[in-house]
């Protein structure tokens, strides 16, 4: 993360806040789906919001401004004297009540103007702050028993740019975070699929399969497309067969479907005309594939025009 001087992030802070100019739009590297990036995320649980530090971080709240004394930092850091110095790791330490103790030893221990600059440099250049309150745990890599964080308070970082995720206060997410391997913290952006629980019907569906399917937690995600120009074809209904009971499902507008707690094996798949089974009008020919057990298999399934 950007590590700035205290009168430099101070500066940053206040532009952002008061900037009404956009600032560039975060570019994330990858966009990941659901199998791949709970594969690779270190921890994955639902929580609700009980703080966000430093609030006056906090983009839902409207008397943030008011929170930062600003002007009053840069008076004590410009008197530099041993009274400024208590006075303002007072105020260091009220911003982020919640600190961890390693950040809060490192202002507490701090001698002169300088070494406390950079004490809550550290603290500062990681961002946001936000405490939850675990309500169901998917993955831990850290820990075999999954439950383990389950009722706890947990505390998440985010950048404090417009890469960061911008969690609201009483509001349950999502939220798909990994351990820093400098600092042992949770970190979560935009970049990952952190959401609100509203929001994150899909993922919800392959986790709880993840978690609770056992030998029957493959998922099939597919898409249909016209050979005619590649476009997406939406409501065309889609059966799975595996040589027992079919299942069926509508491609979306994006012309994409899915099947959730599959077992590995062979598979088949037709696409059907909307008004199926009312009136049964096959399109094109059926597709045959393999699915390796807990993985998330890939299908496209190519329509030929009429």
């Amino acid at each position: 993360m950007l590590k700035l001087s205290t009168s430099a992030w101070l500066g940053f802070v206040l532009t952002a806040l008061l900037s009404s100019t956009p600032a560039e739009a975060c570019k994330c590297l990858a966009s990941y789906p659901v199998c791949t990036e709970v594969a690779q995320t270190d921890v994955i649980f639902i929580g609700t919001v009980e703080s966000i530090e430093p609030a006056f971080l906090d983009p839902w709240n409207a008397d943030r401004l008011s929170l930062l004394p600003t002007e009053e930092i840069l008076r004590l850091r410009q008197e530099g004297s041993p009274a400024s110095l208590a006075k303002l790791k007072q105020i260091y330490l009220k911003l982020y009540p919640n600190m961890p103790v390693h950040y809060k030893e490192e202002i507490v221990a701090a001698q002169t103007h300088t070494e406390l600059r950079k004490a809550f440099d550290a603290i500062s250049a990681q961002g946001k702050q936000t405490r939850l309150r675990v309500k169901t745990v998917f993955r831990h890599k850290d820990d075999d028993d999954d439950d383990d964080l389950t009722g706890k308070v947990v505390t998440v970082w985010t950048d404090s740019s417009d890469c960061g995720y911008n969690f609201q206060p009483g509001e349950t997410y999502l939220v798909y975070a990994d351990n820093d391997e400098e600092t042992g913290q949770l970190a979560t952006s935009i970049c990952h699929r952190t959401s609100r629980l509203s929001d994150a019907g899909a993922d919800l569906a392959y986790l709880y399969y993840f978690r609770n399917g056992g030998a029957n937690s493959t998922r099939l995600e597919g898409f249909v497309t016209s050979d005619a120009d590649a476009a997406p074809l939406l409501d065309v209904v889609i059966k799975l067969n595996s040589g027992q009971t079919p299942r069926y499902t509508r491609s979306d507008a994006d012309g994409k479907f899915i099947f959730d707690g599959l077992a590995g094996g062979d598979y088949e798949i037709s696409a059907y005309d909307s008004r199926y089974p009312q009136t049964v009008r096959q399109l094109g020919y059926p597709k045959s594939f393999h699915a390796e057990p807990n993985s998330c298999a890939r299908q496209i399934l190519t329509v030929p025009k009429d």
